[in-house]
């Protein structure tokens, strides 16, 4: 159960940084409803758990290995590090909603939509490796193939919750909503991967100093 709210809440917290899924989910929300916009949202959703899975059972064989172990913590750290201050200079454009008008779709290919752009990032491939490795090198929260398991529909689940509650939010707001929220929210996204950066570093920091390295 822990490793499926760690999860969910990572889920979340890599949804809102603003990339091009966001913007097609908002954008084709006003085009083409809520149902649409959501099925894009799912579509990147199921990718996220695709991947993650993948990568979580694909390395636990390999990841507890302390050389392996170092060198994925070496490497997130400067992933985070650098994501998080990417996000946080993040500054969404002013959406213009007038100008939006509601068309027909299918659920399908809106769902589809998500999937290709989704796969069309191949730096996602290689940023669940490393994340996964980050998590399974901790060694204390998540350990063997039902814990990863259960990790990946976490954050499937917690992908999906956000795009969601962001659909949600949009259209309750409709006539108000600001794009400043959305830069606000990735401010805060960036902060807390700038926060797991830090932990990161300090465990690297503490296994330097105890091998005698600095």
């Amino acid at each position: 159960m822990v490793a499926l709210l760690i999860g969910l809440l990572i889920g979340i917290i890599i949804s809102i940084p603003i990339g091009p899924i966001n913007v097609t989910v908002i954008s084709k929300g006003f085009k083409q409803g809520f149902r649409n916009a959501f099925a894009v949202g799912l579509g990147a959703s199921a990718m996220d758990f695709f991947y993650c899975a993948a990568t979580m059972l694909g390395l636990s064989a390999i990841v507890h290995k302390i050389e392996v172990n170092i060198i994925f913590q070496v490497i997130g750290f400067l992933l985070l590090l650098y994501l998080g201050i990417r996000d946080i200079t993040t500054r969404v454009e002013t959406f213009r909603y007038e100008n939006y008008v509601p068309q027909n779709g299918r659920f399908h290919s809106a769902f589809l939509v998500g999937v290709f752009m989704y796969i069309s990032n191949p730096t996602l491939v290689a940023f669940w490796i490393t994340l996964s490795g980050i998590i399974q090198s901790t060694g204390t929260l998540i350990n063997g193939i039902a814990d990863g398991a259960l990790f990946a529909v976490g954050v499937g689940s917690g992908t999906a919750l956000w795009y969601y509650s962001l659909l949600k939010a949009i259209f309750w707001k409709r006539d108000s909503f600001k794009a400043e929220t959305l830069t606000l929210l990735s401010k805060i996204s960036g902060f807390i991967l700038l926060g797991f950066s830090g932990y990161i570093g300090y465990e690297l920091l503490e296994h330097f100093v105890r091998s005698g390295i600095i």
